[in-house]
């Protein structure tokens, strides 16, 4: 096979490498004292910020992030410290901001409910006590309310998939996980919580509505995005998810028609999130039905080397569009985490996002083409004049590759990472450097490089 050759022109700067790389979920605080601790190794991923959905689920029998955890007893008065359990989440943010060295994001709302019987999501029964429990937790967290912090969290999301429906071919009186109210309910109840939130915290961002996908039902994104210009209703960011098999198609094309209803309806300057995405090359309804394929597909496909390259493509692909950010749905344990489930061992997919964690430190961006669209690459340069490419191959096989340079390198200048099925992103032996090149090979399937060239 003929070699893939990358040409990198150090000198010509092209702009800025965006820091794209948010997650979904902190570090874990239950089971710290029994091995289960990964602030550190969650801390080198150098993540965004994480957005906490979902972190009851990863926590069991610790009360956090939902409202319905803080705030458990809603007939109680909202005014009243005593009616609010602060604990686990204040350790929780406090892990992640401090120790962690990760911003939050913070969602508004319930955890997904895959219960029979749904406990905690239906839509509020009194919207605007709703909205005042939500002001205290955010001055809570922000403005040190009620022995509180004054922490800088920029994002506030309304609830979450308001339109995720149960599997309906399994059941047809399935129920929705996340939102039990109908999506125009939910629409206007975004309007009130929007309005209001926004008028009380006018220097924070509010947004939503974290739909299952863009136009996951007919027009869905349209209509909420119509809905909220009608009412006048602030939307600093849309947010929306994306579970895909192919890095080129889908989750690359939907923040242009996002970018495009947004401009339509008068937000030109809205954000677009998409704050849930992962690898999934598999069957829905068969992970939900067969342990042995949930097995593989939680334990292998989804944490592999296809995967690891999957998203590093994305978001390097991800630079020349109008995505704002994206949240890798997790970046901690479980089926659709990064490390094995039920311990602290990284996967290929934890060195994926470690790797882009790294080239983000070289913001300033420079040329670099490959001819070979399954590889594809995204170079910088640092303050002090340091540089780095970040190549991703996905399922290409067996690879040469030859790095054409403007430059003159020295071996002692010159290191290359690679993440294959031979090296978890480590110092690759078998360079060759000469003149102005680099060459080297690999044998996987799938594969992520780092290529360093100091000053």
């Amino acid at each position: 096979m003929d070699p893939v050759t990358i040409t990198w022109n150090t000198g010509k700067k092209t702009g800025k490498i965006r820091k794209l790389n948010g997650g979904n979920l902190a570090p874990n605080i239950h089971g710290e004292m029994a091995g289960s601790n990964i602030r550190k190794s969650f801390r080198e991923l150098n993540l965004a910020f994480a957005r906490l959905h979902d972190a009851p689920l990863t926590n069991p029998g610790c009360r956090l992030v939902d409202i319905s955890h803080i705030f458990p007893l809603f007939h109680l008065d909202e005014n009243d410290p005593r009616n609010y359990d602060f604990s686990y989440t204040d350790d929780y943010i406090r892990n992640c901001i401090e120790d962690a060295d990760t911003p939050i994001f913070y969602r508004l709302g319930e955890s997904i409910d895959h219960s029979i019987k749904k406990y905690k999501i239906n839509p509020p029964s009194d919207v605007k006590k709703w909205i005042n429990i939500c002001s205290n937790i955010i001055r809570h967290y922000t403005e040190g309310l009620w022995n509180g912090f004054k922490y800088k969290i920029e994002y506030w999301e309304i609830w979450n998939e308001p339109e995720c429906g149960g599997n309906k071919k399994l059941d047809p009186n399935a129920k929705n996980l996340m939102w039990l109210g109908t999506v125009d309910e939910y629409n206007a109840f975004y309007v009130k919580v929007a309005k209001e939130l926004k008028k009380r915290f006018p220097h924070l961002k509010i947004g939503g509505p974290a739909h299952c996908g863009f136009n996951s039902q007919p027009d869905i994104t349209e209509n909420f995005i119509r809905n909220c210009a009608k009412n006048k209703a602030p939307l600093d960011f849309y947010s929306y998810h994306c579970y895909a098999a192919d890095p080129y198609g889908w989750i690359q094309e939907t923040p242009a028609m996002v970018r495009e209803l947004l401009d339509k309806y008068g937000y030109p300057k809205a954000e677009i999130h998409l704050n849930e995405w992962h690898y999934f090359p598999g069957d829905w309804h068969r992970l939900r039905n067969d342990s042995d394929y949930k097995l593989h597909m939680y334990e292998q496909e989804m944490k592999g080397l296809d995967s690891a390259a999957f998203l590093t493509t994305v978001m390097i692909l991800w630079q020349d569009t109008p995505l704002t950010y994206g949240a890798y749905y997790t970046c901690v344990g479980g089926g659709f985490g990064c490390y094995r489930t039920g311990t602290t061992a990284v996967t290929p997919s934890w060195y994926g996002l470690k790797a882009y964690g790294d080239i983000v430190r070289y913001p300033v961006r420079l040329e670099a083409v490959s001819p070979k669209k399954e590889v594809s690459v995204l170079a910088g340069q640092d303050k002090a004049g340091n540089k780095e490419m970040l190549i991703s191959a996905f399922k290409t096989g067996k690879m040469d590759y030859v790095i054409k340079t403007d430059i003159a390198l020295t071996p002692e200048k010159c290191e290359v990472r690679m993440l294959d099925s031979d090296h978890p992103l480590c110092l690759l032996e078998n360079v060759v450097i000469k003149g102005k090149t680099i060459r080297f090979s690999s044998s996987s399937n799938s594969a992520c490089v780092l290529v360093k060239i100091k000053k």
